[in-house]
This record gives C-alpha cells, sequence and structure tokens, in this order.
C-alpha cells in the first residue's frame, strides 16, 4: 500500500496558491496601468446602455455602481459606469465606451479620464 505524502502536497498547494498571487499583483500593478494606457490611445469606441444591474467588489466597503452593456458581434459585455447606484434617472442612457478590440472586456466609459 502507498501512502501519501501529504507535507509535499501542501508545499505544491502554497506554491501554487503564491503564484496566483504573484500574478494577480502583477496584473493590478502593472497589467492594468499599461492597459489603460493602450485603451486610451487605441480603444475602439462605442455606444453602451446603462443597466440597472451593479456591480461591487466588496459592498460593504465600496460604493456599488451601475453597470453599461455593449456588444462586440454576437457578445454582449458590460462595465462599470462608474454612476453611483440610487441614481435612477441614468438608467436608459446612452453613454460612450472604450474597449480594445482584442480585449473587449477591458472597458471604461470615455469619462474615465475626465477630472
Amino acid at each position: 500500500m502507498r501512502y501519501i505524502d501529504f507535507s509535499s502536497v501542501k508545499e505544491t498547494i502554497g506554491k501554487i496558491y503564491f503564484g496566483i498571487c504573484i500574478c494577480v499583483f502583477a496584473y493590478a500593478v502593472i497589467g492594468v496601468p499599461i492597459l489603460l494606457g493602450m485603451l486610451k490611445k487605441h480603444g475602439v469606441i462605442t455606444e453602451a446602455v446603462i443597466t440597472p444591474n451593479t456591480s461591487s467588489w466588496v459592498h460593504r466597503y465600496t460604493t456599488n455602481c451601475y453597470l453599461y452593456e455593449f456588444q462586440v458581434g454576437d457578445k454582449t459585455y458590460d462595465g462599470n459606469s462608474l454612476v453611483e447606484e440610487g441614481d435612477y434617472r441614468k438608467i436608459g442612457t446612452r453613454v460612450q465606451v472604450l474597449y480594445l478590440d482584442w480585449y473587449p472586456s477591458f472597458n471604461r466609459p470615455t469619462y474615465y479620464w475626465d477630472d
């Protein structure tokens, strides 16, 4: 009968977890700023509609904002409209959005860069 060495399994799981954490950190610190620069310079502009759907990663500590939706081909994508939940007049409003043609999931409303 063969026994499993749980210490090596734990070590492998730890290495995988550490690798995932490094990748998430690198994406947030390096990837997002690079993608934002590319988006601002080379983004494709389209029109989106603000929906009543909201998004927030940590609802207790962040402001919920309405999402917008737009289509590229036969797929629908969404993004954070930066319009805070509760401003019902904005639902259904059309906004301009920039997206990367090779990565439409990465998108921002054009007013993202406004001061």
